[in-house]
């Protein structure tokens, strides 16, 4: 059954999501995308054509004069999300190919099976494969080129908010199977984060930036970089990979707003929203957990409070923004709620997450699962659904956040 507005709103109470009930959603997820197969459609499809970019270029440097260029895309992203399948061809994404990757780690701890655990290698050996060469270690960015505010962004540049994940990946990969393989080439990719991202010196610390081509002092890039390299100075004991995490944590604490939130970047796009802010969380404890500094801690206790109570609609269910931003009709993102189940498994050790993580994984199982097996992706102005079911924006960080949550459940 597909989310209803009244449920978005919260006026539905899920409830603590049975183990059956969680391997069920979890093993139909797997069977669809056995039948989908990796490849497939994205949140910025028709933003990536031709066109996109030239609209969202005119919009950047002329504001409201450029909105009737822009305007038919949002709209048809809105009303008709499928007529991307006409118009943009399918792609492969790092980002979810390292997704799946530990939601099958986790599914192969839960449960044993011998078929997850070669889904997770063979997801290894597409993302060697598809690495970009030429920088310090292995790096992976989006396959298709992208128009923001700073600028053009051409498809696979190196991007620290993709490549962390993969690092992810291999080291869990590594310790569930033993193989020292898999633990040099994450420390191969460490290389590539430590050495070709150029840091802006700021007021405390040093920003990272998105991508070895700019100089952007976006907070969840630097977010990301910190937990990167201090998870991977815990590894193996690098002293300039702790030094670089602890510049830009303290970078992502001096940014953060009295309130407890976190703009999008220093100097500019003010806007708060979920993911962002979860990646910022998320990150900033990790690099915690390696380099014991209370005033980590404390901003994102911080963060935290703020999260909860800014970032969820008044039933309890997460919304999209909460000031600024280009909200584009959204009312209930699956990126969202698979970012909210992530971040409260990860904050647990500190704070009392488990509610949470109980409630989004009863509504991912209860409301967002379509019959195909995927997730509805979005839940928009009107009660308009798109379930095209995009890799790389949703699908994959849900599947895994699920797997883990059932992991923790399994194992308590």
């Amino acid at each position: 059954m597909l989310p209803t507005n009244a449920e978005i709103a919260g006026l539905h109470r899920s409830h603590r999501p049975g183990v059956a009930a969680l391997q069920g959603a979890l093993l139909r997820f797997v069977a669809w995308l056995d039948r989908a197969g990796y490849s497939g459609y994205d949140q910025y499809d028709l933003w990536a054509t031709r066109y996109g970019i030239w609209s969202r270029r005119q919009y950047y440097r002329r504001g409201l004069v450029a909105v009737p260029f822009v305007a038919p895309l949002a709209a048809a992203d809105w009303l008709v999300p499928g007529v991307r399948r006409w118009l943009c061809p399918r792609r492969r994404y790092a980002t979810a190919d390292a997704h799946y990757l530990m939601g099958f780690l986790s599914l192969h701890r839960a449960l044993g099976r011998a078929s997850d655990l070669h889904a997770a290698v063979r997801l290894a050996s597409a993302l060697q494969q598809t690495s970009i060469a030429g920088f310090s270690g292995p790096c992976w960015g989006y396959p298709f080129d992208w128009e923001s505010i700073d600028g053009h962004c051409p498809r696979h540049t190196p991007l620290v908010t993709v490549t962390p994940y993969v690092f992810d990946a291999f080291l869990e990969l590594a310790q569930v199977t033993g193989d020292e393989a898999y633990l040099a080439y994450a420390r191969s990719i460490a290389d590539f984060v430590a050495r070709d991202l150029h840091d802006t010196p700021a007021r405390r610390g040093r920003a990272s930036p998105y991508t070895p081509l700019d100089r952007s002092q976006v907070i969840n890039a630097s977010a990301y970089r910190a937990a990167c390299l201090a998870r991977a100075a815990a590894v193996w004991g690098v002293p300039e990979y702790r030094a670089l995490a602890q510049e830009n944590a303290h970078f992502v604490v001096d940014q953060q707003l009295p309130d407890g939130s976190w703009p999008y970047a220093a100097g500019g796009q003010a806007f708060v929203d979920h993911i962002h802010t979860c990646f910022v969380l998320k990150g900033l404890y990790r690099a915690y957990q390696v380099l014991n500094e209370e005033e980590l801690l404390q901003a994102v206790c911080r963060g935290y409070a703020y999260y909860r109570g800014n970032l969820f609609y008044p039933g309890g269910l997460p919304r999209p923004f909460a000031r600024g931003g280009t909200r584009q009709f959204r009312v209930a993102e699956l990126y969202d709620y698979a970012e909210a189940l992530n971040l409260a498994l990860v904050l647990r050790p500190h704070l009392d997450t488990q509610p949470l993580a109980d409630r989004i994984a009863a509504e991912l199982v209860d409301r967002w699962q379509t019959p195909a097996g995927h997730f509805v992706t979005r839940v928009s102005a009107g009660g308009v659904r798109n379930c095209v079911p995009y890799h790389r924006w949703g699908q994959a960080q849900a599947f895994r956040a699920l797997a883990l949550y059932f992991e923790g459940r399994m194992r308590a």
